[in-house]
């Protein structure tokens, strides 16, 4: 199948498969008399994988490491280290809720003040006297 293909396949852009296959995230397919990429179904399976992993928050070498893993036969291992990655992103996600959280609440503070004409006492207003 040609990069337009396996693209469409996997939920991604012709660029972004050109750019895996530089990157050595997904490997160079053999090439057609005519210099086309052929890919195969293993290549839209790879690259299926590659996607949704980055769909996840996946760091991309980490994405191709484990695609290459399963395209060699060892999707079990792929899996094993697919868990303890989950659970690392959803960890960097909840920090990242919890600071959100909390700059929502500060916002939500000095826009109050603000309204009301009352002094933030974490920022200076136009008022010398008041910093």
């Amino acid at each position: 199948m040609k990069v337009s293909e396996l693209a469409r396949l996997a939920g991604t852009t012709p660029k972004t498969i050109r750019f895996y296959e530089a990157e050595g995230i997904l490997p160079a397919p053999p090439r057609r008399q005519n210099g086309y990429r052929d890919y195969d179904d293993v290549d839209a399976c790879r690259a299926r994988l590659v996607v949704a992993l980055r769909g996840l928050g996946i760091e991309l070498s980490e994405a191709g490491r484990l695609a290459e893993l399963c395209a060699t036969g060892a999707c079990d291992a792929m899996s094993g280290d697919l868990v303890g990655l989950v659970a690392e992103r959803r960890r960097a996600i909840a920090a990242a809720m919890e600071e959100l959280a909390h700059l929502d609440t500060e916002l939500a503070s000095v826009q109050r003040m603000l309204a009301n004409g009352e002094p933030v006492p974490t920022l200076c207003s136009t008022r010398k006297e008041d910093c």
